[in-house]
């Protein structure tokens, strides 16, 4: 595609402005591939090599990604939300990160701009459970179950389709799992989509109970 482009500048199709415009889309869409397949692969990785997921706190993670999506969130007017519990689960911290770092990416693909989303995180049993509702078209019952599949993309027919199977790959790993829900008003008409992600929890060291002081030994009697 770079070569391409290139040609059609050189050729004058296009003016310079224009040409510049379109390689610089192409390398950063290029470079979102590139580092979803990097993510891929090391996901496999972990999974061969059995890595065991580490206590690691999720709403850290979550605070973090939401801040560098910021500037994402401001360039398609979104009005966002976040509202995190302070929970602890067994992951792999850029695992992650990564999982809602897609989960906002593809949020914001699929939704008009202008719209809201909101970020909630809290505890579900023995899970934490993470809830991103966007205000945007929700999904068909056909496209739901391709979503997940590498390569399958919604309707808003943007980025390469990896976003969510990456989301897949990790939640599969940690041993939680996720869902796609619509979200409907009273008359039952969609307005939104709900993506659940539930993640275990890390279990709690039970606080130890102290026994009763120790009876020191009486000081020997002085000499006579």
């Amino acid at each position: 595609v770079l070569k391409t482009q290139i040609q059609s500048a050189r050729r004058g199709d296009v003016t310079p402005g224009e040409a510049w415009i379109e390689l610089e889309d192409t390398v950063d869409r290029a470079t979102r591939l590139a580092n979803q397949m990097l993510s891929l692969a090391r996901i496999e990785q972990v999974h061969e090599q059995s890595q065991q997921p580490v206590p690691t706190d999720l709403d850290a993670a979550v605070r973090e990604v939401a801040l560098d999506v910021a500037p994402l969130l401001a360039q398609h007017g979104i009005d966002f939300e976040l509202r995190a519990q302070s929970l602890t689960v067994l992951a792999h911290d850029w695992m992650l990160r990564e999982l809602c770092r897609n989960l906002l990416h593809n949020a914001v693909k699929a939704m008009p701009h202008g719209g809201s989303l909101t970020l909630a995180l809290q505890a579900d049993g023995p899970h934490a459970l993470l809830q991103l509702s966007d205000s945007g078209p929700g999904i068909t019952g056909a496209l739901r179950d391709h979503l997940f599949e590498p390569f399958a993309r919604g309707t808003h027919g943007e980025g390469h389709g990896l976003g969510l199977a990456i989301c897949r790959e990790i939640v599969a790993v940690l041993g939680g799992r996720i869902r796609l829900d619509n979200r409907q008003d009273a008359v039952g008409q969609v307005v939104g989509l709900d993506a659940c992600v539930w993640l275990p929890l890390a279990a709690v060291a039970p606080a130890t109970t102290a026994g009763p002081a120790p009876t020191m030994p009486a000081p020997p009697a002085p000499p006579t």
